[in-house]
């Protein structure tokens, strides 16, 4: 019975003896896992930094093309304001020319011949009295008056009226 003793005995020394280096082999892999957990961590804290970094810098970027933008904005509706100033007072200059050269210079009543205040219309091609006188806003009966017409339906080009107001 001895030597079944300490062949139990032997066992029992040899099983408890892997026990305590498997658990040590647990312990070291554990250690090695905290060990490769901490140093992920401390890249993803590099990257996350590298990235806020990064991050206000474009901010800044933004910030100064937003200013810039703005700037340039700002300029050209300026310069859009004077052009349109500038064309305004021209066309303002252009449309007077315009209504000068179009309305007729009222004549007295001495140049016609009569006694009323009226224009001087300048016959032109494919006018009639009738739209001379809707022009104006008188009847064509008047037209014939005042100008002593003896045919209505001979008018020249260049013919000068005298229209009554």
């Amino acid at each position: 019975m001895p030597k079944n003793l300490f062949i139990t005995l032997s066992a029992a020394l040899f099983l408890s003896g892997c026990q305590t280096y498997q658990g040590q082999a647990t312990r070291t892999r554990q250690v090695e896992d905290r060990r490769i957990e901490k140093e992920n961590q401390r890249r993803m804290t590099g990257r996350l930094e590298t990235l806020e970094m990064e991050m206000g810098r474009i901010s800044r970027e933004l910030d100064n093309l937003r200013q810039s933008l703005e700037v340039r904005c700002s300029a050209i509706e300026h310069k859009s304001e004077k052009d349109k100033r500038e064309l305004i007072a021209r066309l303002t200059v252009q449309l007077e020319k315009l209504i000068k050269q179009a309305t007729p210079a009222p004549i007295a009543p001495a140049a016609s011949g009569g006694t009323a205040y009226g224009y001087e219309h300048v016959v032109q091609r494919g006018e009639t009295l009738s739209t001379i006188a809707k022009a104006y806003n008188v009847t064509t009966k008047a037209l014939i008056n005042a100008n002593k017409i003896k045919n209505a339906n001979q008018l020249s080009i260049g013919q000068k009226l005298f229209v009554p107001e």
